[in-house]
């Protein structure tokens, strides 16, 4: 799949609500074996809260260890914060992540674990990355660009959801939810998209809103920091023509776009 070009823009009204870059390396037993305290010595003035969980599980894994009874080995997860907790940087054994709910352009994203990923290498030596992702979750919520008046049809494009361009099912449609696997000139996309139900805070009312998340990631042995970069400036790139690709030119408007050299 060759997503069109787009010129890049930031949003006034930024849909974006989490993004996550993640890579994924050979397990590293010095990780869950010993507290982190060489890392966190390096980072944190910007990530001072810390605390420590224990690592997901998935729902069709922890089913098949509650069957056979055998005990289940949690991983240890380290989480450093910062101090407003809209930066999380976290690591296990075999990944380290950072996810924010403040994004508002990449090259600040890139800065932060560009940093954190030096640090991370200097300490622990991963040997080569299996896995680089980046992901990113958009949330469109009428009642805040104040298009409540608009239906879905004139705001999602239509290649991408042409159920609610049908006048006839439309008017019907409860809920629409889609997961897509694409495959990209870069690596794969998990997509994930369609109708929400949100809560309004200002009234405690529920309110159908529109989610895009989207996961670009690849799995094959990557050298270093700098070739993750590679990866991850092509991902970036495809990220915000996929999204723009995706809705319509009303909606685009209604989020105020600003070119990137004037925002």
């Amino acid at each position: 799949m060759k997503l069109p070009e787009f010129e890049r823009v930031v949003y006034k009204h930024n849909p974006l609500v989490e993004v996550v870059c993640q890579l994924r390396f050979p397990p590293i037993l010095k990780i869950s074996h010993q507290e982190p305290v060489e890392f966190q010595d390096e980072i944190r003035s910007q990530y001072p809260l810390f605390e420590t969980t224990q690592a997901r599980v998935s729902p069709e894994i922890l089913k098949i260890v509650q069957q056979l009874g055998v005990p289940l080995q949690s991983d240890i997860a380290y989480s450093f914060k910062s101090e407003d907790q809209r930066w999380n940087l976290s690591i296990t054994k075999d990944f380290i992540a950072l996810t924010t709910s403040v994004y508002e352009r990449y090259e600040q994203l890139k800065q932060r674990f560009e940093e954190a990923l030096e640090v991370f290498e200097r300490i622990y030596k991963p040997s080569f990355y299996t896995r680089v992702g980046l992901r990113y979750q958009d949330l469109i919520i009428r009642s805040k660009l104040g298009i409540e008046h608009k239906n879905w049809s004139e705001l999602i494009a239509k290649h991408i959801a042409s159920e609610l361009h049908d006048p006839q099912l439309s008017s019907s449609i409860e809920t629409l939810l889609k997961n897509l696997t694409l495959k990209t000139e870069n690596g794969q996309i998990h997509l994930n998209h369609g109708l929400v139900i949100v809560k309004n805070p200002q009234d405690n009312s529920d309110e159908i809103a529109y989610l895009f998340d989207a996961d670009f990631y690849i799995e094959k042995k990557i050298e270093g920091n700098g070739d993750v970069w590679n990866v991850l400036n092509q991902f970036n790139q495809s990220a915000g023509r996929l999204f723009r690709w995706s809705i319509t030119d009303t909606l685009h408007n209604a989020m105020q776009p600003q070119s990137v050299d004037s925002a």
